[in-house]
């Protein structure tokens, strides 16, 4: 009752209040007068919203970068559908001697491929030695394994078998290489359709694939082994997510507490500073859990991102109220006026920072929707324990101030500098604006999903010396439909596949080619006594189905043909593997093998190319595109806001210029410095929109309070807002700052590069902030006057 009746009066006094700041003075006597029961409320609030956590989970789907109706992820899962569903480990074999084709090794190599079987969830098992040769012995067709019986081979017959596996077009460039130097043994494993059943897993495959190498280096310890494929990919995102966060989030908790430190130089107002980013981290990651977020290696970096931004309201209350201490007032009397004088801007930067968050959600990948929405909570959650559990802590909190100092460099120095100099300044940032915005067209679109990782990192190191050795990673693939049943053993068809596969292998980006026809080719001269000469299709519809029936039938469990013929054998899968390559080039590359079947094929064997790879290619341009969109969204709604908190037309527009500015100039840093715009990097125009925005509306709304309150001129208003907020501003860039390049040290590089460009962008918004806005606001008071 007594607390009811406490804010009933306050309300009257609100009531009777004819301004904003009256209103505001009253809600800071009334935090005040019930400390305690604000700080138990915070607390409440934090453990209720935080015990979501218990329901987030980390994802292992490398699916979850896409939207559900993605043409790239359906044409893919359509494909899964139809032929046998499957991700895949490869296993490196690399001799120390060289020598792949010598008895030792094969040995291990077929201990190796008979282990592999093991492996949870394998259906299929390949390598050289139980590949499934072809020949004839008189009229029996024989297929058997390639190599078997390995110790009683000769030196003649290994030589015999390596120009066998070397001549296999299945096999060069695909599990060997002209050097003979590495192999590889292809293990598909198909996961289970459930969530939750597929993530586990994921996990128990790649434990075991692990314990298999490690098993094998300790038995052939002469043999180096190198472990990638999709399967060991979608284990690589939550391995690093969690690697990120049991390092950087510590780093950055450590970090973050000592620059507090010193820019405070308070104890009780760094503690109740660190209490203020814990629980506002801990209010973002539970309301995840809440909203059912799988965890990915881009949400997992919302706690750093969070922790770094909920530091800034703390800074520009608790700098404010200290300040106001060192003239005299007393502790309460100057928490008041500081929440007075920052009210407003606070509440107006959390809710433009939260606008330009939320405008992932136009992203086309859905992590980013989760780092936006998750973000936008903590930044929300930040903005209301700094406004109810800062100011209870900090009246409880026993706290001493040293006297005022004079410093050789202060804001009042800089800003005499900026309005001695405007006209230079603003006429040196246009021209370097004009310079960096003309480099922006240098930009091209590239992602290279083995490249989200960093060197170090053992999925990226082992899949680069793959790429280096063996083979290549992407892939495309095309189900040639034939327009009917049994179709695929019409001569005309097979001979139109067999076309395309022979033009493929001519193109520079393909290293191997697994198709069909090289089968039917091989079936048709081991029926034919072995003749080179009948290395060909047969020209029969019955030969060829006979053939293959009897090819299938001759098969061993597990190796059949399922991941070539779909069920009514009316197509065929083709896929090509290729060589490393940019995003821009795939694309092409796509779009010629696309143009050849539209112009040399039958319309029922038209098909778009697609694969793992091909739906990476394409994420970075249509995220561009809907960020695009969202950051214009969200540059809108944050004017808007400013329009309608400031009440003024003229400088709620007049605020786009200092928010744009920034981004525009980042980007044209970027194209200097790297010249590729990847996924993450895509991202930033939305993501820092909001960020810099802060400072604007911190000098902004400083610079009005002088003009209106006081009655200054503009000269002396810029001279005010410099003295009021000038330190908070560069106190918060840099700790922004640093917070954004711990990020960058991620080992995955979609974070990383958010890190640095946003870094970038945070330190080039202090500058126009500082230089630029007011020169501004000088020239257009003195064109005004």
């Amino acid at each position: 009752m007594i607390f009811l009746d406490s804010f009933l009066r306050m309300e009257d006094k609100m009531d009777d209040s004819n301004s904003k700041d009256g209103k505001i003075t009253a809600y800071a006597h009334w935090v005040i007068r019930w400390r305690f029961l604000v700080l138990f409320i915070s607390i409440a609030i934090a453990l209720a919203v935080a015990s979501g956590g218990k329901n987030l989970s980390f994802s292992t789907d490398y699916r979850v970068f896409f939207s559900k109706t993605n043409p790239f992820l359906e044409a893919y899962e359509n494909m899964q559908k139809v032929y046998t569903k499957s991700d895949t480990v490869l296993i490196v074999l690399a001799p120390q001697d060289g020598n792949v084709f010598s008895n030792s090794f094969l040995s291990a190599l077929e201990q190796l491929t008979l282990d592999s079987w093991q492996i949870p969830h394998s259906f299929r098992v390949d390598s050289i030695t139980n590949f499934q040769h072809i020949r004839a012995d008189g009229d029996e067709l024989i297929v058997e394994d390639l190599i078997s019986n390995v110790s009683q081979l000769t030196a003649e017959q290994l030589e015999a078998i390596k120009g066998i596996a070397l001549n296999e077009p299945l096999l060069l460039n695909q599990l060997i290489t002209t050097k003979t130097n590495v192999t590889g043994v292809a293990i598909s494993v198909r996961l289970p359709d459930d969530d939750q059943e597929s993530q586990l897993a994921v996990s128990n495959i790649a434990a075991h694939v692990r314990e298999l190498k490690a098993k094998f280096q300790e038995t052939y310890p002469g043999i180096d082994v190198y472990l990638t494929g999709s399967l060991l990919l979608a284990n690589a995102f939550p391995e690093i997510s969690q690697r990120d966060m049991s390092t950087l989030i510590p780093l950055m908790y450590l970090i973050i507490l000592l620059m507090m430190g010193f820019i405070l130089r308070s104890f009780s107002a760094t503690f109740a500073t660190s209490i203020v980013i814990i629980f506002s981290t801990m209010t973002a990651m539970g309301a995840g859990g809440w909203m059912g977020v799988k965890l990915n290696a881009v949400s997992a970096s919302v706690p750093t991102i969070v922790l770094t931004l909920a530091v800034a309201d703390s800074i520009h209350i608790l700098l404010s109220m200290l300040r106001f201490m060192r003239e005299g007032q007393t502790r309460n009397e100057a928490l008041i006026e500081s929440l007075r004088i920052n009210f407003m801007p606070v509440v107006l930067t959390s809710i433009t920072t939260s606008i330009g968050f939320l405008g992932l959600n136009f992203s086309d990948a859905p992590p980013f929707h989760d780092l936006g929405n998750m973000t936008a909570i903590g930044v929300m959650a930040a903005l209301f324990y700094s406004l109810m559990l800062l100011p209870a802590l900090m009246s409880m909190l026993p706290i001493k101030v040293g006297p005022l100092k004079s410093k050789r460099f202060s804001m009042e120095t800089l800003a005499e500098w900026v309005i001695t100099y405007n006209t230079r300044i603003l006429y040196g940032t246009a021209t370097l604006v004009v310079l960096l915005t003309a480099m922006i067209p240098r930009l091209t679109l590239n992602d290279n999903f083995i490249e989200y990782f960093d060197k170090g990192f053992a999925f990226r190191d082992d899949s680069d010396f793959t790429l280096e050795n063996l083979t290549g990673i992407y892939t495309i693939e095309f189900s040639l439909g034939s327009g009917e049943p049994s179709g695929i053993n019409d001569p005309a068809y097979m001979k139109k596949v067999d076309e395309f596969s022979t033009w493929l292998r001519e193109q520079p980006e393909v290293l191997n080619v697994n198709v069909l026809s090289d089968t039917i080719k091989r079936l048709n001269k081991s029926m034919n006594a072995d003749d080179p000469s009948f290395y060909k299709l047969p020209e029969q519809r019955e030969l060829t189905a006979q053939y293959l029936l009897l090819y299938e039938m001759s098969l061993p469990l597990g190796l059949d043909l399922n991941n070539q013929i779909n069920v009514d054998k009316s197509a065929t899968r083709v896929i090509a593997t290729l060589d490393n390559l940019p995003t821009a080039r795939l694309q092409e590359m796509k779009s010629r093998f696309e143009t050849w079947l539209r112009q040399n094929a039958p319309s029922s064997m038209f098909v778009e190319g697609t694969s793992m790879a091909m739906m990476f290619t394409y994420i970075t341009r249509t995220n561009a595109r809907g960020l695009i969109k969202g950051t214009a969204i969200s540059l809108f709604f944050i004017t808007l806001t400013l329009i309608v908190t400031l009440r003024s037309v003229k400088f709620g527009l007049l605020s786009i210029i200092p928010n744009v500015i920034p981004i525009v100039l980042a980007y044209g840093v970027w194209s200097l410095v790297n010249g590729e715009v990847g996924i993450a990097t895509a991202t930033i125009g939305t993501i820092t929109l909001g960020i810099v925005v802060d400072d604007t509306v911190h000098f902004l709304s400083k610079y009005l309070r002088a003009r209106q309150e006081q009655g200054l001129q503009t000269e002396d208003a810029i001279r005010y807002a410099f003295s009021f907020v000038g330190s908070a501003m560069l106190a918060t860039t840099v700790i922004l700052t640093i917070g954004f390049g711990i990020l960058s040290q991620s080992l995955f590089k979609m974070n990383s590069q958010m890190g640095i460009l946003t870094m970038i962008t945070i330190i080039i918004a202090l500058i126009i902030d500082f230089l630029f806005f007011p020169a501004i606001l000088i020239k257009l008071s003195a064109k005004k006057e």
